[in-house]
């Protein structure tokens, strides 16, 4: 038994790289991806200086920290 990495339900896994309970939470997890993805992309547009560099650097762990799975 392993635990969904989405909304933490518990489930048997067809194989062993599963980490999704569902389809549903397989588009769930693709569309917190794209969103970090774009978030990601509007910061980079604002890097200009040194302090924006360590603007993105916090930014970047808030993102890793709220992500279920650090491995996106």
């Amino acid at each position: 038994m392993r635990n969904c990495i989405i909304c933490n339900k518990e489930f048997e896994p067809v194989r062993s790289n599963h980490r999704k309970c569902s389809n549903l939470c397989c588009v769930r997890h693709y569309q917190e991806r794209l969103k970090a993805k774009e978030k990601f992309a509007a910061i980079l547009k604002q890097l200009k200086s040194p302090e924006a560099l360590n603007m993105l650097n916090q930014e970047l762990e808030r993102m890793l920290e709220a992500t279920p799975d650090a491995a996106i």
